[in-house]
């Protein structure tokens, strides 16, 4: 009798855990992108805000930024909207800083080794060396990151 219900209980046990387990992976990996996306990073499109006051020429940065945050692998260490490595998410990045933060921690001067684990820091030596103009899409792409997804 003893067997039999050290059984149920290891069965109810392993169920639970499973159970406790999907529902973690359905609240941390959701299936449906919000309505507000227009896309995910690593479609054509990306959760680009779009407005009338956003001009072609601002749309076209943009969309060249996130090619940038696309080639440049940015996701190994970020995610935005759910696309990439969600310990770093980016998501409404340009409402918290301005576009010089941004550029800064983009580059990771000196001043900021301390507040970097020294991994990510010298991960971000590499866009010192970005064309200034695929550095200013990329900047243009995370300031327009202003709504948290």
């Amino acid at each position: 009798m003893r067997e039999q219900w050290a059984r149920y209980i290891a069965l109810l046990t392993g169920v639970l855990v499973l159970l406790l387990a999907m529902i973690f992976a359905l609240i941390q990996n959701p299936s449906k992108p919000p309505a507000s996306m227009v896309g995910g990073v690593g479609n054509k499109q990306s959760p680009i805000m779009t407005s009338p006051q956003v001009d072609v020429k601002k749309q076209a940065l943009i969309a060249t930024g996130r090619s940038v945050f696309e080639t440049q692998g940015c996701m190994l260490c970020h995610s935005i909207a759910g696309k990439g490595n969600p310990r770093s998410p980016l998501d409404g990045v340009g409402g918290r800083y301005s576009a010089e933060a941004i550029r800064q921690w983009i580059l990771a001067p000196v001043e900021l080794k301390n507040k970097l684990p020294a991994r990510a820091f010298q991960a971000k030596q590499t866009y010192r060396h970005l064309p200034v103009e695929e550095l200013d899409a990329l900047v243009a792409y995370l300031k327009n990151l202003k709504k948290e997804y």
